[in-house]
C-alpha cells in the first residue's frame, strides 16, 4: 500500500494552494481597480455637472436634482424622456433633497400665480 503522506506529495498541495492564493488576490485586486475606475456613479469634485440626489417614484419614472456650475436643476426622468422642471436657487447652505423639493414647489407655485 502507499502511503498518503508522501512529503512531496503534501508539498505539492501546498504550492498549488499557495499558487492558487496569489492568483485569487490578484484578481480581486484587478476587480477592485476596475470597478472603481470605471463606477458611473464616482463623482469627480472637478466635474461641472453633479448628479447630487436621484428619487425613484415608480417604475422608469424619477426625480432627479442636478447641480450645473452654479445652478440646480430638478428634473423629471421617465421611460424616454427628460423634462426640466424646475430651476432652483441655490443658497449658500447645504440642503436635503426634501427642502429643495419644497424650494422648487413653492417657486413654482409663484411663477403660475
Amino acid at each position: 500500500m502507499i502511503e498518503s503522506t508522501d512529503p512531496s506529495l503534501l508539498s505539492n498541495w501546498l504550492r498549488m494552494l499557495w499558487g492558487l492564493f496569489i492568483v485569487l488576490g490578484v484578481l480581486l485586486i484587478l476587480y477592485g481597480l476596475m470597478r472603481k475606475r470605471l463606477s458611473f456613479a464616482q463623482s469627480n469634485s472637478k466635474s461641472k455637472i453633479k448628479i447630487r440626489e436621484i428619487r425613484h417614484l415608480m417604475p422608469k419614472k424619477s426625480l432627479c436634482l442636478v447641480e450645473v456650475g452654479e445652478q440646480e436643476f430638478l428634473l423629471g426622468l421617465g421611460g424616454d424622456t427628460i423634462t426640466l422642471l424646475s430651476t432652483i436657487k441655490k443658497s449658500g447652505k447645504s440642503t436635503t433633497f426634501n427642502a429643495t423639493l419644497a424650494s422648487a414647489t413653492e417657486q413654482h407655485e409663484q411663477q403660475s400665480s
